[in-house]
């Protein structure tokens, strides 16, 4: 888990012991016991680890408690735990299939003196009659891995790494692998920039400084979304303000690119065809309208400022200068997407029914916009050409989306290969080939 901290002291003395008698089906799996934030300031004790579904049911309305015991047996703390996805959110319609494995996460608090000797836990769950489902119509992209993979750069035209965990979170808390085309083969790495990020970086971009006070934070890095160019020298983030900044990849030289974005929800940063050029958006939940803006590491805004330009029903992608972006509006009952010039006014591409803003965001080349939004029930690949002004269809994805689950894009540096991603319990790395764009 992302803010998980071993507690050393307490497990030395704690003998974890899953009492589940009564569902001997759910196994618990790598427990550990440590500390994470309680939304308040504070910390919280917690029990976290993975559940394992042995049965041939599936099980849904899982819940976890918690008891912590002294020395003599007696109960000292308490609390309930929920399986989770790797934001550390509750899944509570989530039904576990048979095979399945998913983290769950127990906090529990201590409400009598003494040493812990005993944390004992007690699984409750409904089980469900398991429906395989239909698969027949599901179209047949390849799948490279499952797992909640939010991030990825492509090193080159035949290898990728991609990272899995949290949306949102920092790039050097994911997990990151490896895959090479070439080679057929996958396997745990590093992310090339991980080196970079040092305290004394951190400290020198200001990344944990406390606008207000001056103080350092360092819970604030966390939140920083940092992240630095596959393309380009600089590295982005926000400070704690949401402001918008720069630096060189030792923290030094920060420049501001846009501020006031306090009220605004950061999601994430697309990087354009161009080096260093990138579209930072904002939403709330699910359905909300997305804002945006572009620019470039150097400092640069290549758009308006957020608050000019309106908003989007999607999720938009970059022109490669961003100096533009094609958006999804809805003007009464006709709905399109539309080439939005970020100093001027907007023009019409082609109508459709747009997608939500858990969709990828059209990946626009210097003659292409490809596409994915749903027809006949499946999230389907299109490719529009600019210059013919007519849209191809390539193929229908096999991504199983929920409104509880985002989904990204990736093209690859020539072009000829498409890399999509998905986080949540369904989530994967799937990818194809463009099949020549709109030609």
């Amino acid at each position: 888990m992302r803010y998980l901290i071993m507690l050393s002291t307490l497990c030395l003395g704690a003998i974890f012991h899953a009492a589940a008698q009564e569902l001997p089906q759910l196994q618990l799996l790598n427990m550990e016991i440590g500390v994470q934030p309680d939304g308040f300031g504070g910390e919280v004790l917690v029990v976290a680890g993975e559940a394992h579904n042995v049965g041939a049911d599936a099980y849904s309305q899982v819940s976890i408690l918690v008891e912590a015991l002294d020395a003599e047996d007696q109960v000292i703390g308490e609390g309930f735990g929920y399986l989770v996805d790797a934001c550390g959110t509750a899944l509570l319609d989530y039904a576990l299939p048979p095979g399945g494995v998913q983290r769950y996460s127990a906090p529990f608090e201590l409400f009598a003196a003494g040493d812990v000797a005993q944390v004992k836990l007690t699984i409750d769950a409904r089980a469900e009659t398991y429906q395989t489902a239909s698969v027949a119509a599901a179209p047949t992209v390849p799948k490279i891995a499952s797992g909640e993979i939010v991030m990825l750069e492509w090193l080159d035209e035949q290898t990728l790494i991609y990272g899995v965990g949290c949306a949102g979170a920092v790039f050097t808390e994911l997990d990151w692998w490896r895959y090479s085309f070439s080679e057929g083969s996958l396997s745990q790495s590093e992310h090339p920039d991980a080196a970079r990020v040092t305290p004394e970086m951190i400290e020198l971009a200001d990344v944990t400084l406390v606008s207000q006070s001056g103080e350092r934070n360092p819970a604030l890095y966390y939140n920083s979304q940092l992240t630095y160019s596959p393309t380009a020298r600089r590295v982005v983030y926000q400070n704690d303000l949401h402001s918008i900044y720069s630096s060189e990849p030792d923290g030094s030289y920060r420049r501001v690119i846009h501020r006031n974005l306090g009220r605004r929800s950061l999601r994430g940063f697309l990087w354009a065809r161009n080096p260093g050029v990138f579209l930072a958006y904002y939403f709330g939940a699910y359905g909300e309208p997305v804002y945006y803006f572009t620019a470039d590491v150097d400092g640069q805004m290549r758009s308006a400022w957020l608050e000019n330009l309106p908003p989007s029903a999607i999720v938009p992608g970059p022109a490669p200068d961003g100096y533009a972006a094609v958006v999804g509006r809805r003007n009464g009952a006709v709905s399109g997407y539309y080439w939005q010039a970020l100093y001027g006014d907007a023009e019409l591409l082609f109508e459709a029914e747009l997608p939500g803003n858990n969709y990828p965001a059209p990946v626009v080349t210097r003659g292409e916009i490809y596409v994915i939004r749903e027809i006949d029930g499946w999230p389907t690949l299109q490719c529009f050409s600019r210059q013919r002004r007519d849209i191809r269809t390539i193929s229908a994805l096999p991504l199983p989306l929920t409104r509880e689950a985002r989904a990204w894009a990736w093209l690859s540096p020539g072009g000829g290969k498409l890399a999509l991603g998905m986080n949540g319990v369904n989530g994967g790395l799937w990818w194809l080939e463009t099949g020549g764009g709109c030609a």
